[in-house]
């Protein structure tokens, strides 16, 4: 096939990409910064379910509480070890705290605890299984592009990339027919892009938590009399805290708080409730600290010859910073988009623009994403007295925070948040709260329904029609 794919980044959503399309015929390399051993973060997260098993993950089953299956850890390795990709231990319910830890809700949770490293090796063997040619240690610098003098998403065209090669240094031009850019929230590439595509901007300090995580050895005999859940504590410190049980030897402890202003050290955060549980020992045995993107996604990630997803693209789930799992799902996506585009010939904005209309609505996922992303930044703007309120209250509620926390939008119609308002207005001292709490709610669930109206095609009217709208609803 005369057609060339080029993506850069092995994360989960680039490896798969590359995967589905040496799987369809299409030729793709993929160019990675780091090497085979060091893919990955060097810790477990929580990953939602459901894109594992579209990925093609041979999926464990439940049984008395623990995973069982052939991608399951072997809990009498040593950390590192073991071959499995999942936690051994399942958290099919989750404790959902108020900061004061004064309220708490029991909620489904549709996810599992996934080692990043042991996920990202095992997708690019199958990318490379498949067909892909595989090329670490290049670093990618910037898009080689042509400029048409429209000063919109269709100015540009994209042909090319410049890698350098780290062992050596030489740079180099890569011509290709499509560029991918999977390369996380740094997003060298889309940020190389001339300003009127409206791509290339940095995200804001506000679309950022800074998250710390330690995993931890667990002292199985003092265990019993400190029992340590498998919980989030939401809003606290303008983010979220956590604890997630490994199998019986090991458990992660975390926070991510957001960024800008005088937020505390989430290693302090995360430091203080290892204090209060002599349960967790003192070996760290794995972790780290990053930034997290949890922001709202842009509202493109196309130009002709280019496309970005991921990380690099503000997908992950706002409420935890969780983005394997949009990752996977718009590696899929992309992927049936850019194999339909090879076998006709096409790298232009007008078909590569299926993607952006698939994310945010056809599959809907932009949309949940894009209304949760507004209704963080507002609740986790209050003081943690008022967060204390709504959830003691019921204003926020265990329906509506199970599907945040899963990475959906609680549509709610007036009437009903009306109706949500109404027990708690009564004799309340917080009028204020409750005004803004119905209002956060109102604009969310318009942006939700606004989004769900993304344009279907690349038209240049249309599009700046809809954009503007929603800078309208995130203003308001």
């Amino acid at each position: 096939m005369n057609y060339r794919v080029v993506v850069l980044g092995a994360g989960p959503g680039g490896c798969l990409l590359a995967r589905e399309l040496a799987r369809g015929g299409v030729p793709v390399d993929l160019y990675e910064r780091s090497t085979f051993e060091e893919l990955g973060h060097d810790w477990s997260d929580a990953v939602e379910r459901e894109p594992l098993a579209a990925a093609g993950l041979d999926m464990p089953d439940l049984q008395e509480g623990r995973w069982k299956g052939s991608l399951v850890k072997d809990d009498s390795c040593s950390e590192g070890k073991s071959k499995g990709v999942f936690e051994s231990h399942a958290i099919p319910r989750l404790k959902l705290y108020s900061p004061d830890y004064g309220t708490v809700y029991d909620l489904e949770f549709k996810m599992i605890t996934t080692d990043r490293r042991k996920l990202a090796q095992l997708l690019v063997q199958q990318a490379r299984k498949a067909g892909a040619g595989i090329y670490y240690r290049r670093e990618a610098l910037r898009l080689l592009y042509r400029e048409t003098g429209n000063s919109s998403p269709e100015g540009v065209e994209v042909y090319g990339v410049q890698v350098r090669e780290l062992e050596t240094g030489e740079i180099k031009e890569i011509a290709a027919d499509v560029i991918v850019e999977s390369t996380g929230f740094h997003s060298i590439l889309r940020r190389s892009l001339p300003p009127y595509t409206g791509m290339a901007g940095e995200f804001a300090p506000a679309d950022f938590a800074l998250v710390h995580r330690e995993v931890r050895a667990r002292v199985p005999e003092k265990a019993s009399g400190d029992p340590v859940p498998d919980h989030y504590r939401y809003g606290y410190q303008a983010g979220y805290q956590w604890s997630h049980i490994h199998n019986e030897h090991r458990i992660d402890i975390g926070a991510g708080v957001g960024c800008g202003g005088s937020r505390p050290d989430p290693r302090n955060i995360v430091e203080e409730f290892i204090s209060r549980h002599p349960s967790i020992g003192k070996e760290r045995i794995r972790g780290g600290r990053s930034f997290c993107v949890v922001g709202p996604p842009l509202v493109h990630f196309t130009v002709s010859g280019f496309l970005v997803l991921g990380d690099a693209a503000s997908m992950s789930i706002p409420s935890t910073g969780c983005g394997v799992g949009s990752a996977l799902q718009t590696g899929r996506w992309a992927s049936r988009v850019l194999l339909e585009a090879a076998y006709d010939g096409r790298k232009d904005l007008e078909k590569l623009w299926e993607f952006n209309w698939k994310f945010f609505q056809q599959e809907g996922r932009g949309a949940h994403l894009a209304a949760i992303s507004f209704l963080r930044l507002t609740l986790q703007s209050l003081a943690h007295s008022s967060l204390n309120f709504l959830f003691h209250s019921g204003l926020l509620g265990a329906g509506e925070l199970e599907q945040v926390i899963n990475g959906k939008f609680p549509r709610l119609s007036f009437q009903l948040l009306l109706e949500k308002i109404k027990p708690a207005a009564r004799g309340v001292k917080h009028p204020a709260l409750l005004k803004r709490t119905l209002s956060c709610l109102a604009s969310s669930s318009k942006i939700y329904y606004h989004y769900c109206k993304y344009p279907a095609q690349w038209d240049k009217k249309s599009f700046y029609a809809w954009k503007n709208e929603a800078n309208k609803l995130f203003n308001s």
